[in-house]
């Protein structure tokens, strides 16, 4: 069953075309050479009949001049006898078969303007005939007619008058039968050599157009197959040369084009995803510490880095911070860490000490890879290129960074920028610019979170611890305040480093201090003890007076959600309320809302 997918391809269709092109070029041409044949066989028939006639008429006339009928009879029997199968008639001047070696033709008339056979040659009257012989079609099969006059001449005078220019006609019969079958032969054996000749072409061509143009256009195809389902690999081999080679060439230059192309677009899709990813990553975090440990934990993930290291720098108290996080292959942790004035290369992960001194000259501005490509060190800047630190990234020895990673660490810098810078203005909004703890509005607003938690989930509860340095306007006036403020900020620092990541600490008034804390009331409590004995043990001193050591305790206030309140506004004054009772009680202790003291 032929598929109509072999109808509409271009093997059958150059097939179809040439086979027709071919039976009509072979039809014509059988056509042309058997009707010239036909013509030429018949042309010679025709001559030679004429010359047989004239032959005939030439050995008649000596009996004829004598006027003896029986031995022109006998002639005209002997030649018959010789000349088979053919007739030969003698008309007298009026028409009529004076003899003939057809007896049935003796006697008959012939009229020239009536008969068949006559009017063929004698269109016209009073005009002579063209021709002097005929083709008939008869009972016994094709016939050539030639018909001869005979002149009459000063020797026929005795038996015709001199006005007549003939003594008679001469009709010479020649059957036309042999000369048709011969050329009926030649028609079949023409045609017989034309089929065979024809059928030998179509294999011929079959075998060239498979194997010169279909089997070249089959493993072309094949290319584009394979290319078509990703296989840029793929190589077209032609068994030809010419124009097949030539496109064959040019598909294996393009499908390697489109390779590098594709491969490419495939890392530029990679890099777009990865940086959309990483955007949207950072996008989700806008406070500080949060955003920090992200970018370390995101650069570590996304690059497959042996070690991360990410350097902020600050301004505190009239100094520069430095807070440097880092992850190490080694040692999944996360590790931060606050140093003033200058960063020792020792205490790095990375062995960047040559470029982190440059940077901080201020010599180290743009990007800085390594010569095998393994480590980077990115300076950060804002939007108004104010510097705001530098990650480096490290990987093993054998990894080295792509072309396309290079470009994407770029872009990816550029970001953790812009989203450093953002949260640095969110910090300076919500942070205190003497303690660096939360304000008091942003403890409103992280009270309507844990509320928030706790509707989401009744085990949420969590504790509101307030606290209030004792006798704090006493270190004013007796020491100034830069000596106060020094000691709020050392007290700050103690609150932060002894609760939580998760607590939340606040300055909510001068030298009174809030904590959010996650969990039940005892836990709240035993937090407040650590904190309050922490504090009664530190010695506190001044920048402005290096001689002074102080003691500083603090009075502290516990109440839980929502044991002790059905609010946010509730809790905290109940919060308030037991620091009120820390202080009738002596100060230096800590009280939950509905006890004693410690």
């Amino acid at each position: 069953m032929i598929s109509m997918d072999f109808l509409y391809s271009i093997r059958f269709r150059l097939l179809a075309s040439l086979f027709v092109f071919l039976g009509l070029s072979i039809s014509v041409s059988m056509y042309g050479l058997w009707t010239f044949e036909r013509d030429r066989s018949m042309s010679i028939v025709r001559k030679e009949a004429m010359y047989a006639g004239q032959t005939i008429e030439k050995a008649l006339r000596s009996a004829m001049l004598q006027n003896n009928w029986a031995a022109i009879q006998q002639s005209v029997d002997d030649i018959h006898a010789i000349a088979k199968p053919s007739e030969i008639s003698i008309l007298s001047f009026e028409g009529t078969v004076a003899l003939s070696s057809d007896q049935s033709m003796a006697g008959r008339h012939f009229d020239r303007d009536s008969d068949a056979s006559c009017v063929a040659c004698h269109t016209t009257k009073e005009i002579l005939p063209q021709r002097t012989a005929v083709f008939l079609e008869t009972a016994a099969g094709p016939m050539l007619r030639n018909v001869l006059k005979i002149p009459n001449g000063p020797e026929c005078y005795g038996c015709h008058a001199p006005s007549q220019k003939n003594c008679g006609i001469l009709v010479y019969d020649v059957s036309f039968t042999d000369t048709i079958t011969m050329l009926r032969t030649l028609m079949f054996q023409m045609t017989l050599i034309g089929l065979v000749s024809f059928v030998f072409l179509i294999f011929v061509l079959s075998f060239i157009i498979q194997r010169y143009v279909h089997r070249p256009l089959h493993q072309l195809m094949d290319g584009f197959i394979h290319v078509g389902s990703g296989d840029f690999n793929h190589w077209v081999e032609v068994d030809t040369r010419g124009e097949f080679q030539q496109m064959a060439d040019q598909f294996n230059v393009m499908s390697r084009a489109i390779q590098r192309s594709f491969v490419e677009i495939r890392g530029k899709n990679w890099e777009t995803s990865c940086l959309y990813t990483f955007v949207q990553q950072l996008s989700r975090a806008i406070e500080w510490n949060e955003l920090r440990r992200l970018i370390t934990d995101l650069l570590y993930e996304s690059f497959n880095a042996q070690a991360v290291m990410l350097c902020l720098s600050r301004e505190k108290q009239g100094q520069i911070v430095y807070e440097i996080s880092w992850r190490q292959a080694d040692d999944m942790r996360y590790n931060h860490r606050e140093c003033a004035l200058q960063v020792e290369s020792k205490d790095l992960p990375c062995d960047i000490a040559s470029e982190l001194k440059r940077w901080r000259a201020g010599e180290l501005t743009a990007p800085c890879f390594n010569e095998n490509n393994t480590m980077v060190f990115l300076p950060l800047n804002d939007s108004k290129n104010i510097s705001l630190g530098w990650m480096c990234l490290q990987r093993e020895t054998s990894l080295h960074f792509s072309r396309e990673e290079k470009k994407l660490i770029l872009a990816v810098g550029e970001q953790v920028g812009i989203a450093l810078a953002n949260a640095r203005l969110y910090r300076m909004a919500i942070t205190d610019g003497l303690t660096e703890l939360y304000t008091r509005r942003y403890c409103k607003t992280s009270m309507r979170k844990f509320l928030e938690a706790y509707e989401s989930a009744l085990e949420n509860d969590f504790c509101v611890m307030m606290l209030d340095v004792d006798h704090f306007k006493r270190v004013n006036d007796t020491h100034g305040h830069q000596v106060g403020d020094d000691v709020l900020v050392k007290i700050a620092g103690l609150i932060r480093s002894s609760i939580r990541d998760g607590d939340v600490a606040c300055r909510y008034g001068g030298e009174e201090f809030l904590v959010l804390m996650a969990g039940g009331l005892n836990g709240a409590r035993e937090s407040a003890l650590r904190l309050r004995q922490i504090i009664e043990n530190h010695v506190f001193s001044s920048s402005t007076a290096p001689l002074l050591r102080l003691r500083i305790t603090i009075s502290l206030g516990v109440a839980n959600f929502p044991l002790h309140g059905r609010t946010g506004e509730e809790v905290v004054g109940a919060a308030d309320q037991a620091l009120y009772k820390a202080k009738e009680q002596g100060r230096n202790r800590v009280v939950c809302f509905g006890d004693g003291s410690d």
